[in-house]
C-alpha cells in the first residue's frame, strides 16, 4: 500500500496526518474514502444552498452569487 496516499487521504478526512500507530488496512482506506466522499457531498450541498440563497436575494447568475459570497468572505475556497 502506498503510505503517502494513505497519509494524504487520512489528512483530507481528519485534518492531521495519522500517527505511526495507525495501520493502513484496505478496509480502513475504504472507510476513509467513503468519509471523504461524504464530506465533499456535504460541502457541495452547503455551497449550492449558499448560491441559491444569493440567487433568491437578487444575484442574476451563479458567477454573481459566487462573487457575493467571496466579497462577504464566505467559503472563499469555493471561488
Amino acid at each position: 500500500m502506498d503510505l503517502d496516499f494513505f497519509s494524504d487521504l487520512y489528512k483530507d478526512v481528519h485534518g492531521i496526518r495519522p500517527s505511526k500507530d495507525i495501520i493502513p488496512t484496505s478496509e480502513f482506506v475504504d472507510y476513509l474514502q467513503s468519509q471523504l466522499e461524504y464530506q465533499l457531498a456535504e460541502e457541495r450541498a452547503i455551497e449550492d444552498a449558499s448560491i441559491n440563497a444569493c440567487m433568491d436575494h437578487g444575484a442574476s447568475d451563479i458567477n454573481t452569487a459566487m462573487r457575493w459570497l467571496e466579497q462577504a468572505d464566505i467559503h472563499p475556497h469555493w471561488v
